[in-house]
């Protein structure tokens, strides 16, 4: 996911250094799936060649590498999401896909019919336990980004007071909203791979659908003391999973806006 949004963010526009390090990162994500492909058998015994059809792969989850509420930002070109693939192909088999592109051998690209029907329940739940920790992970990285950039708001965008401060303030702001579409995408990831594995549990726990509109912190209150603001309920993700004390100071600034948007 990292590299396809390389790939997206900078289209046509990236570097001969670029290139050579998404080369070189391809090489290494190749020599880990070969590894791996080739251990396949010894978690996965009944699969075979033929399997190799059924293999479905997740998506790019490009719907967040712009998810920030531009509304309440500086004014910003739009990017677009296309796709740049610097290795050429004519699109004939596997064979000429790019590493990022290949799925990968696990029951959730499978499928419960197939675990059912080859035996592999047992590995099937375990791939959906840890799906689902990786999911409450992402979303407790989430939480803590959003709690930065809320109190990046409130210390240092709004006091800028000089073109200098402000690109800095803005800067951080942006950084920010790249580790939260990061993670973003790694939920999104899970969500979907658990869903196909969720028969694995007789009570199954639930992961929602994260949407863009979870992302957003309501900036424009932030600091603020008006009230009237608006009349919305918080987020999925401020109660989804174990939420803990030690999250960071930077979560209160989240706490106070939502305390402010529900006045």
């Amino acid at each position: 996911m990292a590299i396809k949004h390389k790939l997206r963010a900078h289209r046509s526009e990236l570097s001969i250094e670029d290139t050579q390090i998404i080369e070189n990162k391809r090489n290494r994500l190749q020599r880990l799936i070969d590894v791996f492909s080739y251990q396949a058998d010894t978690f996965l015994p009944h699969h075979n060649s033929r399997d190799d059809d059924l293999i479905s792969s997740f998506g790019d989850y490009d719907e967040f590498d712009h998810a920030d509420d531009v509304v309440n930002y500086i004014e910003e070109e739009d990017t677009g999401q296309s796709h740049r693939n610097l290795k050429a192909s004519d699109g004939s088999g596997m064979e000429d896909l790019n590493p990022e592109d290949l799925p990968i051998l696990l029951p959730s690209s499978l499928g419960w019919k197939w675990c059912v029907s080859h035996d592999a329940k047992s590995i099937a739940a375990k791939e959906a336990q840890l799906r689902h920790a990786q999911a409450n992970d992402a979303i407790h990285q989430i939480r803590l980004a959003l709690g930065f950039k809320s109190a990046l708001f409130r210390t240092q965008v709004r006091p800028a007071n000089t073109q200098q401060t402000k690109t800095r303030a803005w800067n951080a702001v942006h950084n920010v909203d790249a580790t939260v579409h990061e993670h973003a995408r790694i939920y999104s990831m899970a969500h979907d791979a658990y869903r196909m594995l969720r028969q694995a549990f007789k009570i199954t726990p639930e992961l929602p659908q994260l949407r863009q509109e979870d992302l957003r912190i309501e900036t424009l209150v932030l600091g603020s003391q008006v009230t009237g603001q608006r009349n919305e309920q918080r987020s999925w993700i401020w109660s989804f999973g174990q939420t803990t004390e030690d999250d960071g100071t930077w979560m209160d600034d989240c706490k106070s806006s939502s305390s402010l948007m529900l006045i």
